[in-house]
């Protein structure tokens, strides 16, 4: 799985089953990368158990931080305790030296959202001005996802909001979620030499299912658009069942 440069395959883990995913690691040479999603500063601990078995591995690891965390914010007090909270989470993890740090734009009230978006994408800028990592082979990116309307909207379902995040901010990076994007089509293609990171999974184009690659809308000509992208982690984020399955199936239309 290589293009111009090595390409780190991982999966996707939280730490009910990091147990199963090391095994599935340690069963498979190509996979060479866990990305965590971590919740709470005490799952530094726990994650503290499993340093040697992932360092034997030879994994590289990115964490996913919490869905709740909202760069777009407007109350400031609570703005500053989520960039505390990604500092103390940087420092706790230092033992595994964090390749990169991934998190969602946001949410807002969807009326407010509508009225006055320049606002909120200004808030993630400001946010990010803001947060410093400490490490400087850390880099931080920020996931497309989607929204299906409601009282709250996620900011990030469309690429211009990135466009105008990443021309304020040059420091920041793009994760490619395919999942969203079935369910939220922009066009990401633009943002290729920003994508370091990309989640790759299928679904029904209406829920964030998870599946393997062509169980659900993708067909193989999207597969090789998006591996085109040429990411440094492409992390599958699926059911683990399906991961077999779609490591083959990448292998084979990526060399086509």
């Amino acid at each position: 799985m290589r293009n111009n440069k090595m390409t780190r395959v991982g999966i996707s883990s939280l730490l009910f089953n990091i147990n199963e995913v090391l095994e599935i690691c340690n069963n498979n040479e190509e996979i060479s990368h866990i990305e965590i999603g971590i919740d709470n500063i005490s799952d530094c601990k726990l994650l503290k158990k499993y340093e040697k078995d992932i360092k034997e591995l030879g994994l590289s690891v990115g964490i996913h931080l919490p869905m709740e965390l909202n760069p777009c914010e407007d109350i400031i007090y609570i703005k500053e305790k989520w960039i505390e909270y990604i500092n103390i989470l940087e420092e706790e993890l230092k033992f595994l030296n964090i390749s990169y740090f991934n998190m969602h734009l946001g949410y807002v009230l969807t009326n407010r959202l509508i009225k006055n978006k320049e606002k909120y994408l200004n808030n993630i800028i400001d946010f990010f001005n803001k947060l410093s990592l400490k490490n400087n082979n850390s880099f931080i990116t920020l996931e497309n996802t989607y929204t299906k309307g409601g009282d709250l909207s996620n900011v990030g379902s469309n690429v211009e909001d990135f466009i105008y995040i990443f021309e304020h901010n040059k420091e920041l990076k793009f994760c490619f979620d395919s999942g969203h994007n079935l369910i939220c089509k922009s066009d990401y293609e633009l943002l290729k030499n920003k994508t370091k990171v990309i989640h790759l999974s299928d679904n029904n184009t209406i829920e964030d299912e998870h599946l393997g690659i062509l169980m659900g809308t993708l067909t193989c000509e999207d597969v090789k658009n998006i591996l085109s992208l040429d990411p440094e982690f492409l992390v599958l984020e699926m059911n683990l069942n399906h991961i077999e399955e779609s490591l083959n199936n990448i292998k084979k239309y990526y060399h086509k």
